[in-house]
């Protein structure tokens, strides 16, 4: 049997995890898989690709002609980028054109207007078995996850069951001379990861929230009823994925968690602790969550070497949260939670927040505002808008609640790539997107909050009214700080670029 070639192509991320996840079980099943990473990703300066990153791209594919061709979609912003690439290399050379990820796995017939094949979910058993089909020149639609067209009818087979050791995963494609990186006009023959100073990975898959603004709830749903849907990976298998890649990367000197939630189960993170502190012993950071912090753990992560916890609030109204973003956890558990965090002493503590959407009222910011002021500090706040994702429930409720219409959220779903992250992003940039004075006084508030001398300036804005009509004084104040901000996880970075010189040059 000649097995086929396939190429995947990675958008907005050098570190992609899923289609570095595919590479290494199909190299592993003896097909000769390449990876180009098309940009990197930045929130707050996203553009689309040049017309020379775009020709560089549809070269090489060409240069490397291969029989299939893999392109992840995790993201909505970037299906207009897909869209164009799949029907260019299509146009160019015929070959077959297989979309995976978060958006063609929620709409399976909107991303086969431009792709062949769609594969749903988990990709890492259907790829293998797809592939296969093809090399021995037998027929794919029977397989499961796989979706197609027959003629104009669209045919989406049943979801495989979930997998449930995810041990048997072979750890993610790294180094090799099988991958190229497209950024800056430029392109090389390298992993891009290769010289990063941090290396990303996930101890365990799922989500247990339902949260109404994430598609992680909506693949959720897919899966009703079946086997387990969140998922630990042993101690011993992600220790053995750290060595790994330490091998391959020689700058690595951080670890990020990509869990969902970093799994909370106390003899899991007794015994994690222990081994990673022993074995492993560099600054890692995770995602929790208000109602899974417990002091025990985060202590003796602190001791293994936790160095930022990021924690989703989103709103300071009980009310929003509950009903909007169907978040259940109370305003005590949420103050609890940075008491444990301070306590603990976790060196950074991010608290995540959506602002800047139609749902919330002055009443609702001003609730934000009060339980900003009440968390422990220190902390840092991760302030962004709200995006209405496809398929997310949070469409609904806008729909419902009369706040937006179908055809607005449409529209704003098609904007340009580099105004959606904008939206986004707003706060890097030190000035309100709100054009309503008064969300804008609060959200300068809320964003002050998090600075000691934060607080003076906040009480001293609360005493003048006319900054609610007029807040650009306040927004001057508010660059000044974010800028400071800014300087400060400057210094941090640094310290690490300063640390791999210093372990390369004793290398």
């Amino acid at each position: 049997m000649k097995k086929i070639k396939p190429v995947f192509i990675g958008l907005y991320d050098s570190k992609l995890l899923g289609i570095r996840y595919l590479s290494a079980t199909l190299r592993k099943n003896d097909y000769d898989s390449h990876i180009i990473f098309l940009k990197s990703f930045t929130s707050h300066h996203t553009q689309e690709p040049t017309s020379w990153e775009y020709d560089a791209l549809f070269n090489k594919v060409e240069d490397l002609d291969p029989d299939v061709i893999c392109i992840s979609v995790m993201c909505s912003f970037y299906e207009k980028v897909a869209q164009h690439i799949s029907e260019e290399i299509k146009r160019r050379t015929g070959k077959l054109i297989v979309w995976g990820g978060v958006c063609p796995t929620l709409f399976p017939e909107k991303a086969l207007r431009y792709a062949d094949v769609v594969i749903r979910g988990e990709g890492e058993e259907t790829i293998v078995e797809f592939m296969n089909a093809l090399s021995e020149g037998k027929s794919y639609r029977c397989i499961q996850n796989v979706c197609y067209k027959d003629k104009e009818k669209v045919i989406i087979n049943p979801v495989r069951s979930l997998i449930q050791d995810l041990d048997s995963i072979p750890f993610p494609d790294l180094g090799g001379d099988n991958k190229y990186y497209i950024n800056h006009d430029k392109i090389s023959k390298c992993d891009p990861a290769a010289s990063s100073y941090s290396y990303e990975l996930t101890g365990s898959r799922g989500c247990p929230n339902q949260c109404s603004y994430c598609s992680s709830s909506n693949i959720r749903r897919l899966y009703k009823g079946s086997e387990k849907y969140v998922r630990l990976r042993s101690i011993d298998n992600i220790i053995e994925e750290i060595k790994y890649a330490r091998s391959i990367l020689p700058n690595m000197r951080l670890i990020h968690f990509w869990d969902e939630i970093f799994p909370v189960k106390e003899e899991w993170v007794e015994a994690f602790a222990n081994r990673y502190k022993e074995e492993i012993n560099l600054p890692f950071e995770i995602w929790g969550h208000p109602k899974h912090i417990r002091l025990q753990n985060i202590k003796r992560l602190v001791e293994a070497g936790l160095s930022k916890v990021v924690v989703g609030i989103q709103s300071g109204s009980p009310i929003v949260r509950k009903e909007i973003y169907k978040r259940n956890e109370s305003q005590e558990s949420i103050i609890e939670c940075s008491q444990i965090l301070s306590e603990a002493k976790v060196p950074m503590v991010i608290y995540d927040f959506i602002l800047d959407h139609p749902f919330e009222t002055s009443q609702d910011l001003q609730e934000t505002l009060e339980l900003c002021m009440t968390l422990h500090k220190p902390f840092i706040l991760q302030l962004h808008g709200l995006s209405f994702l496809p398929g997310t429930q949070i469409e609904q409720i806008a729909v419902e609640k009369g706040v937006r219409t179908w055809e607005e959220i449409r529209a704003e779903q098609n904007r340009p790539l580099a105004e959606q992250y904008r939206a986004m992003h707003w706060w890097r940039i030190g000035k309100g997107l709100s054009k309503e004075p008064e969300k804008v006084f609060w959200h300068s508030l809320i964003y002050l909050s998090q600075f000691p001398r934060g607080e003076q300036v906040i009480n001293w804005a609360l005493k003048k009214e006319k900054l609610r009509q007029d807040p650009k004084t306040l927004l001057h104040i508010q660059k000044g700080f974010n800028q400071y901000l800014l300087y400060k996880m400057g210094a941090r970075k640094l310290q690490f670029m300063v640390g791999m010189k210093k372990q390369q040059s004793r290398s």
